[in-house]
């Protein structure tokens, strides 16, 4: 690390990031390790900066305003082939990564980025720079020698090539040979083995004896490789195999040879045995295509079946067809939500006794292409990229907006995520401040198991600040999960919110009436008023009349809309 650090201040670097949240977190922890760091927001301003300064190596962000990370990447390829480039994105899409690669980034990162990730990446991007340094010092002492040393500067040379086309941990080629195999168009088939749960080994053993697996594994490898089959090391626990052959069954058996192979040897490792075995993921070579990210798809699909499996990408498979759609969906939700594509859709909420609309509840909606999506296609991929809060508080900003001067009542889904936030207190109260909202017009609905777990007491901690702050809680989808009608009490609700899974049957279902109607009695005794989701018609209306709900929720009563009706 110490020696990352001596390097790294050196080399100036152009940061281009359009977030700045996030641009200020990089630059704090880049600033005092290089020489000189330029920071810009987005393509335009990289390409100014790039050609007054012109930085040793370019981070840069994709989606930007003015102009792309892409276009921006293109313009600076025209002044300089060679400058060295490193991209973060939360775009994982083929077309970006196929983009990318024909402009020769160094590194390709995924978003939301870890600084540890960041800095190995500069280590990895810096280390063809240094070599390229060191050549070029060579060739300077070798024009100061007598030309009867020509067969030193030949090998020294020689030496410094095998090191750029070679892994210095495994001596086996790298990717920057694997990437000239492929290119060539020799090879048929691309064979990408991950030793399965190596990350486990790594924190069982270390990394530097992790380092000592690697090679072996790569040595016990290459007794496998022949000329059919050409053995290369990809990144950190992966091997590439590419192959001449054109018959699948051919390459199932070569497969099954690796795997059989592992099966019967270990690892000697520091006179320890180490087992060890691959997951396969296996793509065609097509042109103008790269294979290593149709090898990808097919290796996720393989580590799910288990180690030891190998898979082969077919484009029309359902596993295939399911990952690519999965990430589609993970590109449209950062999309939504970045680029303010986020809508609040308000449904009505009436008090059965009074007949009248007393509330709404705020819900988001994606408006994508023209098109209003419902939030269960986005919120489980908004989760997965870390996005839920942000999600949260566009919903916020634009309920306190609408409902801003005046007395109606709104409630707004917050999740586990929101609640373990410590700037949450400070977010609500800045907007209950900013657009004159009283609390005690805002309910906060939260899960029945959001307060269940190692984070318990902080959720209950959180729950009771905004309580102090005025905001009413209502326990939503009460009765599925876990249900525990002490919580009730420890946590003060204000409103349970009955599952819909009692309450659409609830004109037929016995059971789910004498459900129901113990819940009500038993929340009027606790003072807590209950509210009826899924009420589709004027029949179930009546029932949950009968059974003493005070409030009714569905599009009996109305649908979801983006204003409220007068």
């Amino acid at each position: 690390m110490k020696k990352l650090h001596e390097m790294l201040s050196e080399y100036s670097i152009l940061y281009v990031e359009d977030n700045h949240e996030i641009s200020e977190e990089v630059v704090f922890f880049l600033e005092p390790l290089v020489k000189s760091l330029y920071t810009a927001y987005n393509g335009e301003e990289g390409i100014r900066l790039y050609k007054e300064y012109t930085p040793d190596i370019i981070i840069t962000d994709i989606q930007m305003p003015l102009m792309n990370g892409i276009d921006m990447i293109k313009n600076i390829r025209a002044l300089n082939k060679t400058v060295s480039i490193i991209v973060t994105t939360a775009f994982n899409e083929s077309s970006y990564l196929i983009d990318v690669i024909n402009l020769n980034v160094d590194s390709y990162l995924i978003k939301p980025l870890h600084l540890k990730e960041l800095l190995s990446s500069l280590n990895k991007t810096i280390e063809p720079l240094e070599l390229r340094k060191e050549i070029l010092t060579k060739n300077r002492e070798l024009q100061a020698i007598n030309l009867n040393l020509d067969a030193i500067a030949k090998e020294k040379t020689q030496k410094l090539e095998h090191l750029y086309n070679h892994d210095p941990l495994t001596g086996l080629k790298n990717f920057v040979s694997l990437t000239e195999a492929i290119e060539s168009r020799k090879y048929k088939y691309l064979l990408l083995l991950d030793i399965s749960n190596f990350s486990i080994m790594n924190k069982q053993y270390g990394k530097i004896f992790s380092n000592k697996i690697l090679k072996i594994a790569g040595e016990a490898l290459s007794k496998n490789a022949t000329k059919q089959y050409q053995l290369f090391k990809a990144e950190s626990d992966r091997f590439v195999f590419l192959t001449q052959e054109v018959h699948l069954e051919d390459i199932e058996e070569f497969c099954q040879q690796i795997i059989s192979f592992f099966d019967t040897q270990a690892l000697d490792v520091d006179e320890l045995e180490v087992e060890i075995n691959f997951s396969f993921g296996i793509a065609k070579i097509i042109d103008n295509y790269y294979p290593l990210i149709n090898a990808e798809y097919a290796l996720d699909i393989g580590k799910n079946l288990g180690s030891r499996y190998y898979y082969f990408y077919d484009e029309s498979s359902d596993d295939i067809r399911k990952l690519k759609e999965m990430i589609k969906w993970l590109d449209i939700t950062k999309e939504l939500i970045l680029e303010d594509k986020i809508e609040a859709y308000y449904q009505p909420i009436k008090d059965v006794n009074t007949g009248k609309i007393t509330k709404y509840e705020v819900l988001a909606r994606g408006n994508y292409e023209g098109k209003i999506l419902s939030p269960y296609l986005f919120l489980g991929h908004a989760e997965r990229l870390g996005l839920i809060s942000s999600l949260t508080r566009i919903i916020v900003n634009k309920s306190f907006s609408y409902f801003s001067q005046t007395d109606m009542d709104f409630s707004i889904n917050i999740t586990q995520r929101d609640l373990l936030d410590k700037h949450l207190i400070g977010f609500f109260e800045s907007k209950l401040e900013s657009f004159n909202i009283d609390a005690s017009h805002v309910t906060l609905e939260i899960l029945e198991n959001v307060s269940v777990g190692k984070e318990h007491n902080i959720l209950i901690k959180q729950l009771h600040l905004l309580k102090s702050m005025g905001f009413k809680i209502a326990i939503d989808d009460f009765g599925m999960d876990n249900s525990n009608f002490a919580r009730l009490l420890e946590i003060d609700f204000d409103y349970i919110k009955l599952d819909g899974v009692f309450i659409q049957n609830l004109e037929t279902n016995k059971k789910d009436k004498i459900i129901v109607s113990a819940i009500v009695n038993l929340a009027k005794t606790l003072g807590v008023k209950t509210i009826a989701e899924y009420v589709e018609s004027e029949a179930l209306y009546e029932v949950i009349k009968e059974c003493g709900v005070d409030m009714a929720q569905g599009y009996h009563i109305g649908r979801p809309a983006a204003s409220i009706e007068e």
